[in-house]
């Protein structure tokens, strides 16, 4: 009787699942977008001398407190901007140059903006 019952709820459950569809507001490009940052390598400027890179152009990368409730402006997230910026620009490398606190204004309550020159760094061949 017990394997009569433990066959039946088996058979159950599978058959409760086979119409089973599953949707997700996941996004392929939401995927790629948030791994951008780490496709750009943070250098300093001494350190590219031992290196071989090119030259890519500069980018921008800014954190803003919109409204009271908001998160605070943060570095850290200016800095990850103009990562994915850099990334944007087929760089995988970046210098920060600077990172600027601006007072507050119509658009901002907070406002953190960091500049910073891309490069493409050539990876030694391995062999």
């Amino acid at each position: 009787m017990l394997r009569v019952i433990v066959i039946s709820s088996y058979i159950l459950l599978l058959s409760a699942c086979s119409n089973f569809q599953f949707s997700s507001n996941l996004d392929k490009d939401n995927f790629n977008e948030y791994f951008k940052p780490s496709q750009v390598t943070v250098y300093e400027k001494s350190q590219l001398a031992a290196l071989d890179y090119t030259f890519i152009g500069t980018v921008e990368g800014s954190s803003c407190q919109e409204n009271a409730n908001d998160r605070p402006a943060d570095i850290k997230q200016a800095r990850t901007n103009a990562r994915i910026n850099a990334a944007g620009k087929n760089a995988n490398a970046i210098v920060f140059q600077s990172c600027l606190t601006f007072d507050p204004d119509k658009v901002c309550i907070s406002n953190i903006i960091c500049y910073g020159q891309t490069f493409h760094v050539s990876q030694p061949e391995k062999g």
